[in-house]
């Protein structure tokens, strides 16, 4: 008889608990790196390539829903989880996104900015500027490009 009702309240609260989590408290996110840049002043544009083109990773990254709209980067290459230079021809899909200061630092956790990635100002292929996360290698030197 009290079964149903039960279940009920332990799924919201669990719900909620995770909805929490995701939007305030994300505990899951690793440590801001020391080496990451401050965030930006005011809301900007980042452009993702991959797993930030999932909305699921985007929510549970950003915090909130994010909507996106395609976008292009010339003169780049996916290489594994990073870019590499390529000639000018060459044009990289992915997606745009705005986020304010605040969830910045929640993709520089993600991204572990400063210690694993570094974040790049780039010229999209409309023209507009977006922020770009590119690997660093373990010596904190720019990979070697092909």
């Amino acid at each position: 008889m009290f079964q149903r009702p039960l279940a009920l309240m332990i799924l919201i609260v669990v719900v909620a608990t995770i909805w929490l989590l995701v939007t305030r408290f994300p505990v899951y996110l690793p440590q801001l790196d020391a080496n990451a840049p401050p965030p930006p002043e005011d809301d900007v544009y980042v452009f993702g390539f991959a797993t930030l083109t999932n909305p699921l990773v985007r929510l549970v990254v950003v915090g909130r829903p994010v909507t996106t709209e395609p976008a292009a980067l010339r003169g780049v290459t996916r290489f594994r989880r990073d870019l590499r230079d390529a000639s000018p021809d060459m044009v990289l899909h992915g997606v745009r996104f705005r986020v304010t200061p605040e969830e910045m630092v929640r993709l520089d956790r993600y991204e572990q900015t400063g210690r694993k990635y570094r974040r790049d100002l780039l010229p999209l292929a409309d023209g507009s500027l977006a922020w770009v996360y590119r690997l660093i290698d373990e010596t904190g030197v720019e990979a070697l490009r092909d």
